[in-house]
């Protein structure tokens, strides 16, 4: 027996290649005993049936004891396992691989994590496999490019329900066999397992699923019908558009506590974070998030599980083409128009990371290894992909695009392939240089930006490149297929015919009438930032109150933004803007987003101290505007008073909306809404009865998650220092309630109390990966980042710490922070 692999090694790009050309697996087979899950381990046997060319390789296994290794028949001394992995010598042209070995449960979302229900004491497993966490549940070759027909049998409680990739058949009580119809990944291999409360249901001749924690039955039973439509839905659209069934059999959907992404895509029985069955009010915009994401996840069925890239450096060709055609799925073929929420969220978020210092090409990132590969699973990856991808569409047409498509899944299902296979296939759909193409969108950084300038034919579009990277040989042009749009004085607007910039500088569109406001991307059709000419912010606070269209409206607001963390806007006019334009924005999640980012930046990190909560009071006015003007019980409503509850200043108000009184009429009450004031209140005040009363009556594991982030936003040193240590030390903490305890820490209101700690981040995170691996280790990096502190010293203080040695989550985390603290502090010095 052996323990304590040594630290992990994270598979580098060179020893996949080579692994893969001198490896082929046939099959696996892993036999899991979960029967007492109250245990912290659990034990795990792998029989491997694989060929090789070579006499040595290795085997990826990331248990707590390694119990034996047989190869043909022969033991292998477990002590030769190091750093993750089991070198295995004498190869055979066919060989046989038993391993076996203890496995412990994990906390952190990766690997099979084990979770207990704190409303019933009932305990619920899943698998995430994704990256480099499946050798934390079975011994495996662990890269994307060696698929092999995998078969689990797993020893359980008797009433539980068992999932997974394929069909779930009871052999005798207690005990389950799975065996997915087809060769899989690792990375997409999954278990879920526990006493989930199911849905089930059948679309097409597909069996359908529903499943989570028994005490959330009643909210999955109350949205199951909207899910089940939208992935009825969803079949039918992406049938027709891939022209091949779906092939892996049952679909079922499992919603799983404490889950680090949105969702994962495992062939068969894909894994959504349970926050997509949410406890209270569900609004309609919050249901067309949720499609969205069931839609992402299906189309990932075909693109990354039919067809699977041979390295992590293609981890966009799944991501992008799975937002993109998500929310054309979810916008063509059910009720729910989704692009707008592309733009005010997902184009957003893509835009802060392709401007930031850790910006990456879209494609050929030229990962070394897989955990270098987690730090580009990113906005630019999703959102700017995406949008690139709308950009394609415009350029080939729909016909070219769709038909290269369906040559690419029919040419390589079930197999790997690369980015270059799929230009092939467009090339052979009837595409026409798209080398270039892809050179110029998918091979570079940053964002061109897009301005208008009035002219006597006119108004000119003109393209210009990231600062520092101007159009001189360094890369292809990007040619942008844009329409310009015209606001007149009464709001209305007149989309103009598709026009090509960029691949010359600038571009004359004729225009007939004047018009108060000309954007350059009507259609937010653009990967670009946006700018209105030498007055165009002016214009902007005249024309958008009254611009009706959601779908031209989105782009301006993306440009305020964006220009407000440029510094080249005036955080203060930026909120006049607000002030003006936003009770009339017709779109809910415009309203929320935008009202965040006022909260959060116009008021906060971009706000001198002193004048922050006068700008939060007026944030506040923004959203009780939209309260008061919405009708009772309204969507709008809802969406305005939980961002109002956010800058609410007064205690007592906030202690009577917690007992029920005083509310809007049409607002009531629910587990979440009853939090979110709970979480404001514990930020003004030093008490703590009515978190501990709210705890009693909700001691869910939401509820939990809800807490830490109260008692981390208490204005209180001793509170500020339990919190502290919670996300610099070791702690048995769960995942999400560490992340919450790091979002509750910096509040734009505490500044004197958490200065001290601004230092202390800076020289103590870079420690917490000696005890978090991973997802958490990046993630509560990131969470506990002191992002209200916008000051000169913060930045020497950062700079500080990026120049020492950082594990490489640490290091995105702080690198990505800096950045956003750097503009704020530009922005301070520019406009005060």
């Amino acid at each position: 027996m052996s323990a304590g692999a040594d630290g992990r090694a994270s598979l580098t790009r060179v020893e996949a290649e080579v692994r893969a050309a001198v490896v082929r697996v046939d099959d696996v087979e892993v036999t899991l005993d979960l029967t007492d899950p109250a245990l912290a381990t659990f034990t795990s046997r792998t029989v491997i049936r694989f060929g090789s060319s070579v006499d040595s390789t290795f085997v990826d296994f990331a248990g707590e004891e390694l119990v034996s290794v047989v190869l043909n028949g022969t033991p292998v001394d477990p002590t030769t396992w190091r750093r993750a992995r089991i070198p295995l010598h004498g190869l055979e042209t066919e060989n046989v691989l038993e391993v076996e070995g203890v496995m412990a449960y994990s906390s952190d979302g990766e690997g099979l994590h084990r979770h207990v229900d704190p409303a019933d004491g009932r305990t619920y497993l899943y698998a995430m496999s994704f990256l480099d966490a499946a050798p934390r549940w079975f011994a495996c070759f662990d890269q994307p490019d060696l698929k092999a027909r995998h078969t689990f049998v797993i020893s359980a409680p008797e009433d539980w329900t068992v999932l997974g990739n394929g069909p779930a058949v009871v052999e005798e009580p207690g005990r389950w066999r799975i065996a997915p119809p087809h060769p899989l990944s690792t990375y997409f291999t999954t278990l879920v397992a526990g006493p989930y409360a199911s849905v089930r249901g059948e679309h097409d001749g597909i069996p359908l699923g529903l499943h989570i924690r028994e005490s959330l039955r009643a909210e999955l039973e109350a949205e199951a019908p909207d899910m089940l439509a939208v992935t009825a839905a969803s079949f039918d659209y992406f049938h027709e558009l891939f022209g091949v069934r779906y092939p892996f059999g049952e679909y079922h959907q499992a919603f799983v506590p404490d889950f680090n992404a949105g969702a994962m895509e495992n062939p068969g029985c894909v894994t959504f974070r349970d926050a997509y069955v949410p406890r209270g009010r569900v609004t309609r915009t919050e249901r067309g998030g949720r499609a969205g994401t069931i839609a992402h996840e299906m189309a990932h069925q075909w693109f990354g599980d039919l067809v699977t890239m041979r390295w992590w450096d293609d981890l966009w060709l799944n991501e992008s083409f799975a937002e993109y055609l998500a929310h054309r799925c979810v916008s063509d073929a059910t009720d729910y128009a989704l692009w707008p929420e592309f733009g005010i969220i997902r184009k957003d978020w893509g835009s802060v990371a392709d401007q930031s210092p850790s910006t990456h090409p879209v494609a050929g990132n030229a990962a070394p290894d897989a955990a270098a590969a987690l730090q580009n699973f990113d906005g630019i990856s999703y959102a700017k992909g995406a949008s690139v991808l709308r950009q394609l569409a415009a350029h080939v047409g729909d016909e070219v695009f769709l038909n290269g498509l369906r040559d690419y899944i029919g040419r390589h299902a079930y197999g790997n392939a690369t980015f270059a296979d799929l230009l092939e296939a467009w090339t052979r759909a009837g595409a026409h240089d798209l080398p270039a193409w892809a050179g110029a969108w998918l091979s570079t950084t940053g964002m061109d930006t897009l301005d208008v300038e009035h002219d006597d034919a006119g108004v000119r579009v003109v393209a210009s490149a990231p600062a520092g990277e101007p159009f001189d040989g360094l890369r292809e042009r990007r040619p942008h297929t844009v329409q310009v749009g015209l606001v007149d004085e009464t709001g209305a607007l007149t989309v103009l015919d598709p026009v090509d910039v960029g691949a010359e500088p600038s571009v004359v569109v004729p225009v007939a009438a004047p018009a108060v406001l000309v954007t350059p991307d009507a259609t937010d059709l653009a990967w670009a930032k946006l700018r209105f000419g030498p007055d165009g912010w002016r214009r902007v606070l005249t024309a958008l109150p009254g611009l009706a269209d959601d779908t031209a409206a989105v782009p301006v607001w993306n440009a305020v933004r964006d220009a407000v963390r440029d510094a080249s806007l005036d955080p203060a006019y930026a909120l006049e803007i607000v002030e003006a334009a936003l009770p009339s924005a017709p779109a809910d999640i415009v309203v929320f987003s935008v009202l965040g980012f006022a909260l959060d930046q116009l008021a906060g990190a971009y706000a001198p101290v002193a004048e922050r909560a006068d700008r939060a009071a007026r944030v506040r006015r923004v959203a009780w505007s939209v309260v008061d003007a919405a009708g009772p019980g309204t969507d709008r409503q809802l969406v305005a008073f939980r961002q109002a509850v956010r800058a609410e200043p007064d205690a007592d108000r906030l202690r009577a909306w917690y007992a029920g009184r005083d509310l809007p009429a049409g607002v009531d009450m629910d587990a979440e809404l009853v939090w979110s004031v709970v979480e404001r209140w514990s930020a003004l005040q030093t008490g703590n009865d009515l978190l501990e009363d709210a705890l009693a009556r909700d001691p869910s594991a939401s509820g939990r998650v809800h807490a830490a982030r109260a008692r981390a936003r208490r204005p209180d040193p001793a509170a500020k220092e339990a919190a502290w240590r919670l996300l610099v030390a070791p702690s048995s903490l769960g995942a999400y309630e560490l992340y919450a305890t790091g979002e509750g820490f910096w509040d734009a209101g505490q500044s004197e109390l958490t200065a001290p700690y601004v230092a202390r981040y800076f020289a103590e995170i870079g420690g917490t990966a000696a005890f978090r691996e991973g997802w958490a280790l990046g993630q509560v990096a990131t969470q506990a980042f002191p992002r209200t502190a916008a000051t000169p010293d913060a930045l020497v203080a950062a700079d500080t710490a990026l120049a020492g040695e950082l594990a490489a989550q640490v290091r995105r985390a702080v690198t990505d922070g800096t950045d956003k603290l750097r503009r704020a502090v530009e922005s301070l010095r520019r406009w005060t």
